[in-house]
């Protein structure tokens, strides 16, 4: 099993609607993804310089389908529908469980 987690920090000048429709996708594509074994996406609660905004804990079966899914035409619509346009930077770890 693998484990993938994605750190977000959103654009100053992302609207609410752009994030909702960032959340939206996000969800929509782990959903409907065979890779995806299990997902969790959720907000920051805390605060602090060194803080993401969001954090997605996304489970694979092995590194084969997590490389399936980030390969995907899914993945890749959704990078460049939403992802560019919210997403300052990110932080990201894939590791066995």
């Amino acid at each position: 099993m693998l484990r993938h987690i994605v750190l977000s920090t959103f654009k100053a000048d992302a609207s609410e609607e752009q994030l909702e429709a960032w959340r939206t996708a996000v969800k929509e594509m782990c959903k409907t993804s065979d890779e995806v074994v299990s997902f969790t996406l959720g907000a920051n609660i805390g605060s602090g310089p060194n803080h993401h905004d969001s954090a997605l804990v996304a489970d694979f079966k092995d590194l084969e389908s997590f490389r399936s899914y980030i390969a995907s035409p899914a993945h890749k619509a959704y990078v460049e529908n939403h992802a560019k346009h919210v997403v300052e930077k990110l932080a990201a770890v894939q590791h066995e469980i």
